[in-house]
């Protein structure tokens, strides 16, 4: 099972239809899909080859399937590994395919709930353990980052917190992507979903997901990202990162 939610994940009690995990997903992901899922496990890269033999559906098919499901945001491609090779990896909800699946303005449109299921996962994976999280986030969910300019003011910063080290990292690899969030509000007829494109800055194999997939994403060079988060800064908003795979990898 995806969910983080305690009682579901400590098997407590059962998924209902009147979960998001369900309903939130039952319009999108067939049977088939689940299975796949399931036998992948959470946040395993899985190649082809290895997910063919988990699964043993004939491989147009396999393939058929994983490029939907991939297309949809149910999977996000990992190749941070020796080989380079090319991995498929089924996400959290939040931060991961929630997200993914409202970035998807016209899989989102046929499929209004997935923007209702995105804030309840966003909200109620947390709300037992929120008064319990340390400050900085205790690598869940999202990290903020001071802006460049409000660095020198700070008495020391890690290299972690400098946006110009992430950029760095992944250096000619950028893609620039609508807000996902505010695609739900809009859906939604709510908050500030006046404004979705291009918010949101993918690095390294995320920014080649959002591209190939039909997450509205185009590649973008460093100059033009300075330029978004100059123009973010400007307006008051947060640069935030997610803060769950470690120090040296977003």
């Amino acid at each position: 099972m995806i969910t983080n939610r305690i009682p579901l994940k400590s098997k407590k009690r059962a998924v209902t239809v009147d979960d998001p995990e369900y309903w939130g997903l039952a319009g999108s992901i067939t049977d088939e899909m689940a299975e796949i899922a399931l036998k992948m496990k959470v946040r395993t890269p899985r190649t082809f080859d290895e997910i063919q033999e988990l699964t043993d559906i004939e491989p147009v098919k396999l393939q058929e399937l994983l490029d939907e499901m991939s297309y949809m945001g149910f999977l996000e491609y990992n190749r941070e590994n020796p080989e380079r090779e090319k991995q498929y990896v089924v996400p959290l909800f939040v931060p991961g395919s929630a997200e993914f699946f409202n970035m998807n303005w016209e899989h989102l449109q046929e499929n209004p709930e997935l923007a209702a299921f995105f804030e309840r996962m966003a909200f109620m994976t947390l709300e037992k353990i929120t008064p319990m999280i340390p400050p900085g986030g205790a690598g869940i969910g999202m990290h903020v980052i001071p802006v460049e300019k409000a660095i020198p003011m700070e008495n020391e910063t890690a290299d972690v917190e400098h946006i110009s080290h992430w950029l760095k990292k992944y250096e000619g690899k950028y893609a620039a992507s609508p807000c996902s969030c505010r695609y739900a509000h809009k859906i939604m007829n709510e908050g500030c979903a006046d404004d979705p494109e291009d918010w949101c800055i993918t690095l390294g194999d995320m920014a080649d997901y959002v591209v190939e997939t039909n997450k509205g994403g185009r590649y973008i060079d460093y100059d033009e990202v300075m330029r978004i988060l100059k123009k973010a800064e400007d307006r008051g908003y947060v640069h935030q990162i997610t803060n769950i795979d470690g120090e040296n990898k977003i």
